[in-house]
């Protein structure tokens, strides 16, 4: 028993070995089954730690190959990248923002920017800014500034940056992108000037327009009040009477150049915004039929126009002056284009939003599609040519837009050649005045 239990006890020294570690395992005497176990266990160990190892290695392999592309990506940006510190001084930079600030590398605009506030924006308050804005969003996006370059020529640039702040909270540095929009903001600056150039020429305009028009009704005014005195024989018998024609030409010549000089006194005015609204309540039908009254005399038309006129129509809170004088416009346009044996009417009605539109409507000449735009705009004649068939200044549906839409009204107009036109004037239903109840 002694002898069988001694021979199956042998003298151990095992030695496993696996990617570079060495384990060893010296007994005396072990039994042969513990030993193979234990050999066994010291296999399985070692290759453990061999995977490990190798895990290992490739997990470096994979960071340096990270680090070696984004590198390259920082190096080779078209846009500059930084990283500043909050006292003002380059971190890092790659080479597109060393030659946005004309720097010759990156280590040369690190040695040279030192204090970002002082040395590149041209106000050093922006830096300020920059960092209030960092303080309360962690971000800016587009923020614009003019700075210094190295040579002491100034640029504008954009930056669009981030805060990066440590496990407590403390900003640690900033990093974000440059861009270089000098370009950009001078044509910004080039179009603004241009802007405001347009708009005092244009002002200018109006106020020698309005200028001109007074001084051109003074002494038009004489010549109307002298010529109606001739042509009614008011101080006695003409001899011969055919200077009695002569002066119904003048009168109605000086008529018709009073109510140009009227209608540019009126652009004048309503480009310069010197027409105010006397706004009560008014009725559309009485509207619609002064309108027509004067439109009869301008154009000395007295076809039957249609007036569609509801009873139950309420009033409307309007200048009636301005509102009356823009479908005067419409009404001689309709009846000016309309030849003999068409139609012209005027309709009103109430929408279901509370807001009354009147609209003028005839079968006239019409106009293109193409067109109805310049026929908007002041002074623009369709037929520009000298032997067109129909006289005006082309002013009459410009000033009708704008005195609607003084209103908060709409103008629009639908036409076809051929086939006639309509205008509608669509005024908000805040113009709509309330219906007092009856008494029972």
């Amino acid at each position: 028993m002694h002898s069988s239990t001694a021979r199956s006890q042998v003298p151990v020294a095992l030695l496993a070995l696996a990617g570079g570690a060495v384990l060893a395992l010296a007994a005396p005497h072990m039994p042969l089954g513990e030993a193979l176990a234990v050999l066994a266990i010291m296999l399985a160990l070692s290759a453990a730690i061999y995977g490990l190892s190798r895990l290992a290695e490739r997990s470096d392999e994979r960071l340096l190959a990270g680090e070696v592309s984004y590198r390259a990506f920082f190096d080779h940006a078209i846009e500059g990248i930084f990283r500043t510190a909050p006292d003002g001084h380059y971190i890092d930079a790659n080479p597109a923002l060393a030659r946005i600030y004309g720097y010759a590398s990156p280590s040369a605009l690190r040695a040279g920017l030192t204090n970002i506030a002082d040395q590149l924006y041209v106000d050093p308050a922006r830096r300020t800014e920059f960092q209030a804005l960092m303080q309360a969003n962690d971000q800016v996006s587009a923020f614009e500034s003019e700075i210094r370059r190295r040579d002491g020529s100034t640029i504008w640039i954009s930056e669009n940056a981030r805060a990066v702040r440590d496990w407590t909270g403390r900003i640690v540095c900033y990093e974000g992108t440059v861009e270089d929009v000098t370009a950009r903001y001078a044509a910004q600056r080039a179009m603004q000037k241009a802007l405001a150039e347009a708009e005092e020429a244009s002002r200018a305009k109006s106020a020698f327009l309005a200028a001109m028009s007074h001084e051109l009704k003074t002494p038009l005014n004489a010549v109307l009040g002298f010529s109606e005195i001739i042509k009614d024989e008011m101080l006695g018998p003409i001899s011969p009477p055919k200077y009695r024609a002569y002066a119904d030409d003048i009168h109605a010549s000086g008529a018709r150049l009073l109510g140009i000089i009227s209608d540019v006194l009126d652009v004048a005015r309503l480009s310069g915004g010197a027409i105010t609204l006397q706004a009560r309540p008014y009725a559309p039908s009485m509207l619609a039929e002064e309108a027509l009254a004067l439109a009869r005399v301008a154009t000395m038309d007295h076809r039957t126009v249609t007036l569609d006129m509801p009873a139950d129509l309420p009033l409307i809170d309007v200048d009636p002056q301005r509102l009356r004088q823009s479908l005067t416009n419409l009404l001689s346009n309709a009846l000016k284009f309309t030849p003999e044996g068409g139609a012209v009417g005027v309709r009103a009605w109430l929408d279901s939003a509370g807001a009354v539109s009147l609209a003028v409507k005839d079968t006239g000449i019409g106009m293109d599609r193409g067109k109805i735009a310049a026929a908007l705009e002041p002074f623009r004649q369709l037929d520009g040519s000298l032997a067109r068939r129909f006289e005006g200044a082309g002013l009459g549906l410009s000033i009708a837009k704008s005195l609607v839409e003084l209103h908060g009204g709409t103008l629009t107009i639908e036409s076809a050649v051929g086939a006639g036109t309509t205008v509608t004037l669509a005024l908000p239903a805040a113009r709509t005045c309330k219906r007092l109840a009856r008494a029972g």
